[in-house]
């Protein structure tokens, strides 16, 4: 068979099983992944070039994801097929909640981060498959920025926003919420305890649910209690006291409760928000977050031993942090400084987020009683925790008490 025509079978096969896989509500879950791996396996097979590039379109396109060829994970994007699917297959639903999109690039910092350190993960993806029905949802559109150099030049990228993962039983009940990024050791241990919660209460009463829930978020927050104690000496709280001061709004707290989209965001931010974000998190809590994170889900060997990304993310993130002009592309020695700089971040958010934001919810779920309806804790943990309420339209960046030289402070209605 030529190669020609052998793309163009190969293309009009995955244009079936794309049409097959788009319908309003995906009949069999089963069915959508069967069809699904068959994409995976004509993509394996294709050589290199447009053709193999436009096949890859498609599966992110069928399995609602980008880089989905990495994943190879199948994203719901209706919450009555994700039910549907959990009720089958006797699996809770593992929920993500971002900003933005999930099948385009510029979504939300943390979940592209989850694409690049989580699902690209060859355990996690595996694990994720075999034990979740997968459904994301967006919270709302991500604010985009655009640095224009004037010369044809510019930089394109998110700022602000936080996502989560629910884990939700076979009704749409949050059972867990993990929120931010973790590393993979540390998410799959989390949500394995999350699948024993899971399993705990399915097919029990609603009131036996929620006992059984509240029981097991009062035991977290107190090993996280426990664990923050035994951990913490010399860790200061996600905003250091000496930039107190200058924190003023949702905005300069919202970026400090996550250090990887800190680094991330707020050059960025300095740059078109003056005085409204807050400085860099100190070096030094980086590094005391990242001691706390290896002390809870390390090997024990430090962090010389221990390796956060594996080779899929790690070639996944080269890739995209090299998809620039030959001449702008990192040297090997920027490449290495890069990933070990990531994970020493992702180290420290896992820290953080399990030590500080995880137990705020836990409490607010003991305090409900375990009455855990998605949209009423969704809309509390973006208000209270993640500090990006849903009321505030401009997430913190039109504050009506500073001044920034610009007509409307730069407002454009369209």
């Amino acid at each position: 068979m030529s190669i020609t025509l052998r793309r163009s079978l190969a293309l009009a096969i995955a244009a079936g099983c794309l049409a097959a896989l788009t319908v309003p509500v995906v009949a069999d879950h089963a069915a959508a992944v069967r069809d699904l791996d068959t994409l995976f396996a004509l993509y394996d097979r294709e050589p290199d070039g447009p053709a193999k590039e436009q096949l890859a379109a498609e599966i992110d396109a069928a399995a609602h994801q980008k880089y989905a060829t990495v994943s190879r994970l199948y994203w719901h994007t209706d919450l009555s097929s994700a039910t549907q699917a959990a009720r089958l297959h006797g699996r809770p639903i593992l929920h993500l909640r971002m900003l933005g999109r999930l099948d385009e690039d510029l979504s939300c910092a943390n979940s592209r981060l989850f694409r690049a350190t989580l699902y690209a993960n060859q355990d996690i993806s595996a694990f994720l498959r075999e034990k979740f029905v997968l459904y994301w949802s967006s919270e709302r559109p991500v604010p985009r920025v655009t640095i224009d150099y004037g010369d044809g030049r510019k930089l394109e990228r998110t700022t602000t926003g936080n996502s989560a993962h629910y884990v939700l039983d076979e009704d749409g009940n949050v059972l867990d919420v993990l929120p931010g990024l973790y590393a993979p050791n540390a998410f799959r241990r989390e949500l394995e305890g999350s699948l024993a919660l899971a399993a705990r209460v399915r097919g029990t009463s609603h009131e036996s649910r929620m006992q059984v829930v509240t029981d097991y978020h009062r035991q977290r927050v107190a090993d996280a209690d426990r664990d923050w104690q035994r951990l913490s000496p010399g860790v200061r709280t996600p905003v250091a006291p000496a930039l107190q001061p200058r924190v003023r709004g949702e905005l300069a707290v919202a970026q400090l409760n996550t250090m990887v989209k800190a680094v991330m965001e707020l050059r960025d931010l300095r740059y078109f928000a003056k005085g409204l974000a807050p400085e860099a998190v100190p070096e030094d809590q980086v590094e005391l977050w990242s001691a706390v994170g290896l002390g809870l889900y390390g090997d024990r060997t430090g962090a010389r031993g221990f390796r956060v990304l594996d080779e899929a993310s790690r070639t996944l993130i080269v890739r995209l942090h090299n998809a620039v002009p030959i001449d702008l592309r990192a040297s090997g020695e920027q490449r290495d400084a890069m990933i070990a700089r990531l994970e020493q971040l992702i180290v420290a958010d896992s820290a953080l987020n399990q030590l500080r934001l995880r137990p705020q919810i836990g409490r607010e779920i003991v305090r409900r009683r375990g009455r855990t309806d998605f949209a009423t804790l969704n809309a509390w943990i973006y208000a209270r925790v993640f500090r990006t309420p849903q009321q505030d339209a401009w997430l913190g960046l039109l504050p009506r008490d500073v001044f920034t030289g610009l007509p409307g402070d730069g407002v454009v209605m369209r």
